[in-house]
């Protein structure tokens, strides 16, 4: 979560993410999502990430959320960062 920025959603991605890297992420929310897009260098497709962080950024409604995490799934997939459990 970014300092000085509190933001409450009930989306959590069931069963969490996990994300290849050093060492492997789990993500469970849309906070943690957006922190791991922050972070994440040398995407394939630049702006896919900056745009998938806007939305996870500016999801506010039930839907914006689900469509923000499906968004970050297909991300995560297409990087060839998504860990099938």
């Amino acid at each position: 979560m970014r300092v000085g920025r509190l933001r409450i959603t009930a989306f959590r991605f069931a069963p969490p993410l996990r994300l290849a890297g050093k060492p492997v992420a789990t993500v469970q929310s849309l906070d943690e999502a957006a922190d791991f897009v922050r972070a994440f260098k040398g995407s394939r497709r630049p702006m896919v990430q900056d745009s998938v962080l806007h939305r996870l950024e500016g999801a506010s409604t039930d839907k914006e959320e689900r469509e923000a995490a499906n968004a970050f799934r297909g991300w995560a997939e297409f990087e060839g960062l998504l860990i099938e459990s």
